[in-house]
């Protein structure tokens, strides 16, 4: 059975219809076009990042174009409007995934790499830089989660649901860029061994519905609509590594969608607490918070400063339920 959260992002990309495609072309190109006219688009190459050059009509233009596609892909569209812009919409492939026997070697490879050991789904930085550049300043606490938020969104995780957005006009081409899936470079190393992995039940190779440069990615994305829960780790600020935690409560355990219950725990080493280990849980719009030091100074210094901590949440409408320090 389907996660319903995948089902939902399906159906919304199924409602939202087809994107709308702006061409670069020449006035003689516009003007043999008609609104309406449906032909075949060759593409010819890759421009840059997001934009191709492409073969319409036996012209060339370029166009701005979703994820990565190679060269001799040929896809049916329709012209929207030649007036003020030469604008298309995609229909499909000339050779979509549609024979049985496609589906099926689709769906063998996913049921693969599901299940392949996997612990936990661990995200890592891969950009090699803090999330948050201090220079020297202090840290903005909300500016710092919107860093994490966006490191987590960048992740790759969340691409499907990312290109379900950019159909419907709220995510742009650059920010579909940025996610792995639109930057193939990945250890080769890590993906032979997970290749050699799935060779016996039938590997990944060219004909592959699936890169064979994002298939730890795909697995981390099963693994985390079966268990929903991530691990995301790297450097918040320089010389400040960070493991952070989210599990969610599926959402068919809720009686209603704002009843699910969402936990985050983070483990930190500090220059001056020490290690550092802290649990919230949110649950029908309150928090819980449980802190965690190995140093018995650190904890009462964190247990002075515990009311603070809870009348900053309530200024921002979270009421805090609990808390306790605690040493490890």
């Amino acid at each position: 059975m389907q996660p319903s959260n995948l089902i939902n992002s399906l159906q919304t990309l199924h409602r939202s219809g087809k994107p709308s495609i702006v061409a670069e072309a020449t006035t003689h190109t516009v003007n043999k076009l008609e609104p309406g006219q449906r032909l075949q688009a060759t593409i010819q190459e890759q421009v840059s990042p997001g934009l191709y050059k492409v073969q319409v009509a036996g012209q060339s233009m370029q166009m701005r174009l979703p994820g990565q596609i190679q060269s001799g892909k040929v896809l049916e569209m329709q012209v929207l409007s030649n007036s003020p812009k030469l604008t298309f919409s995609i229909f499909a492939s000339t050779n979509p995934i549609a024979t049985q026997e496609q589906i099926s070697a689709t769906s063998r490879l996913l049921s693969n790499l599901a299940d392949l050991p996997l612990e936990r789904t661990l995200i890592q930085s891969t950009s090699g830089r803090a999330i948050w550049q201090t220079n020297g300043l202090p840290i903005d606490s909300k500016q710092l989660a919107i860093a994490l938020r966006t490191a987590l969104s960048n992740s790759g995780l969340f691409y499907e649901s990312h290109q379900a957005q950019w159909v419907r006009g709220e995510r742009s081409t650059a920010q579909l860029l940025i996610e792995p899936q639109n930057q193939l470079d990945r250890d080769a190393e890590s993906l032979d061994k997970l290749g050699a992995q799935l060779a016996p039940q039938g590997k990944a190779d060219a004909g592959s519905p699936i890169a064979k440069e994002l298939l730890s990615l795909v697995q981390q994305q099963l693994h985390t609509l079966e268990t929903h829960q991530l691990t995301w780790t790297g450097s918040v600020w320089p010389g400040q590594q960070m493991q952070w935690e989210i599990q969610g409560q599926p959402e068919q355990d809720a009686a209603q969608p704002d009843d699910r219950q969402w936990s985050t725990e983070m483990e930190l080493a500090l220059p001056k607490l020490g290690d550092l280990h802290a649990r919230l849980v949110f649950s029908q719009g309150e928090v819980t918070l449980t802190l965690q030091a190995a140093d018995a100074d650190s904890v009462a210094l964190l247990n002075r400063h515990l009311p603070a901590l809870g009348m900053t949440l309530a200024e921002a409408g979270i009421p805090l339920n609990s808390s306790v320090v605690e040493k490890t």
